[in-house]
């Protein structure tokens, strides 16, 4: 058995695509299941220095871009 997660492009077509899904399972075909939606966590750690010097460096940008630009590439 495999496990697929469907998204819709076009919220307009978003009611067809569930009732499609529906009828599948009433059919015994599928077993469809919506998962919740999970918020992300705004409750983050920020990086250490030594931490933010490693991404930088391990992004190679220092060559090309001062430490203040290739922080604010890589939305440090």
């Amino acid at each position: 058995m495999k496990t697929y997660r469907v998204k819709t492009i076009l919220e307009s077509e978003e009611q067809s695509v569930l009732e499609i899904l529906q009828n599948l399972q009433l059919k015994g075909t599928i077993v469809f299941e919506e998962e919740p939606i999970e918020p992300r966590s705004k409750a983050t750690t920020p990086a250490t220095e030594e931490q933010v010097q490693e991404i930088i460096d391990e992004a190679e940008l220092i060559p090309y871009y001062s430490e203040q630009e290739a922080k604010k590439i890589l939305h440090l």
